[in-house]
């Protein structure tokens, strides 16, 4: 039992590292080049209510999303990692004229879920792959 405290001790003193390395790397895949799911005006919009949620005392959009290390199912992955924020943008929020209409709403943060996802599913990459050198013996 020592053993998997001190593992999930370990692997969480990387977690923020392997999240801001995630967060550019689904950043990428998701907002940037010719493959994006977003046009440039889109990101830009993104980028304008991530700033006018900021100001405004929220946390914006761009990380506001949060991950843990839990233990899990020992035999499939000992440890896991779980989104347990993910950012969205409220209903309530407008930007006067040019406010979203409900289905765009919806749409962006059914984008930044996916986003957040991204985000886990590399962490967890790293995390497996820090398991599997944990689990090593040193030369």
């Amino acid at each position: 039992m020592d053993a998997d405290r001190e593992l999930l001790r370990r692997a969480r003193d990387n977690l923020d590292g392997w999240i801001y390395a995630a967060r550019d790397e689904a950043y990428h895949d998701l907002f940037t080049g010719d493959d994006a799911a977003v046009t440039p005006e889109e990101r830009q919009l993104l980028d304008d209510i991530d700033s006018e949620l900021s100001v405004n005392g929220d946390e914006g959009l761009w990380g506001a999303d949060e991950y843990e290390i839990v233990r899990g199912h020992p035999k499939n992955h000992p440890l896991s990692v779980v989104c347990t924020q993910h950012p969205e943008i409220p209903t309530e929020w407008s930007r006067g004229e040019t406010s979203l209409t409900e289905p765009e709403r919806e749409q962006f943060n059914d984008l930044l879920w996916d986003y957040c996802e991204r985000i886990r599913r590399y962490v967890q990459d790293e995390v497996n792959e820090f398991v599997g050198a944990a689990g090593m013996p040193e030369n």
